[in-house]
């Protein structure tokens, strides 16, 4: 038998009298919003105050090791004088500082002079025992020689041969350097000084603070352990 529909007058549910007003039944699904504080449907949760979650980038300091501000300290100084190298020399032009003992002993002195002139005056000596004015002449030559290569330009850069077989030095002391070729020669022609008060100028080294003979105080020069 066909379906012939709700008789009039039927309520559309079957059963009970239909709705007449005021708020409608809820038909079911998501109830409408009421107001006040809606419900969480989850994901992130709105900012409610407080600390803020991390965004990501650079995480505030947050103690620890704390950040170094500033730059280099202030300067505690630089390494200490110059130890190191042959006798006492300590580094630069500082030889008004030395004691006597850090001078070349007079005595020291006395055997590198010896080792420089006792081989020119020998062949002078020989050169007149032959009794020839050309041999003599030719030993005068070559004595001159080994003075000029010795003496000066040995002696100028800071050790003649006697100095060096020795153990001694000869420097400026304005500048703890060897006082050259000239300057040798020329020292070496101030020994006339300490020759002609008989010869007490060679001694002054026994005395001196610094064991200069009157040479070396013309000339500004000291004489140290090499």
């Amino acid at each position: 038998m066909a379906y012939q529909g709700n008789p009039p007058g039927d309520p559309p549910y079957g059963g009970g009298p239909p709705y007449q007003g005021g708020q409608p039944p809820y038909p079911g699904g998501q109830p409408p919003y009421q107001g006040g504080q809606p419900p969480y449907h989850g994901g992130q949760p709105p900012y409610e105050g407080g600390q803020p979650p991390y965004q990501g980038g650079q995480p505030p300091y947050q103690g620890g090791q704390p950040q170094y501000q500033g730059g280099p300290g202030p300067y505690q100084g630089g390494p200490g004088p110059y130890q190191g190298g042959p006798g006492p020399y300590q580094g630069g032009p500082q030889y008004g500082a030395f004691t006597a003992s850090q001078y070349a002993p007079w005595i020291q002195r006395v055997g590198a002079a010896l080792v420089d002139w006792v081989p020119a005056w020998a062949l002078l000596f020989i050169g007149a025992l032959t009794g020839s004015r050309v041999v003599y002449i030719l030993f005068w030559l070559v004595a001159l020689g080994y003075q000029i290569y010795n003496r000066w330009i040995l002696g100028g850069q800071g050790q003649s041969w006697g100095k060096r077989v020795i153990g001694i030095r000869l420097i400026s002391e304005e500048t703890g350097q060897p006082i050259g070729a000239l300057n040798a020669f020329l020292r070496d022609i101030c020994h006339i000084v300490d020759g002609i008060i008989c010869g007490v100028g060679y001694l002054f080294p026994l005395w001196d603070a610094k064991r200069q003979t009157l040479a070396d105080k013309i000339m500004r020069t000291v004489v140290i352990p090499a």
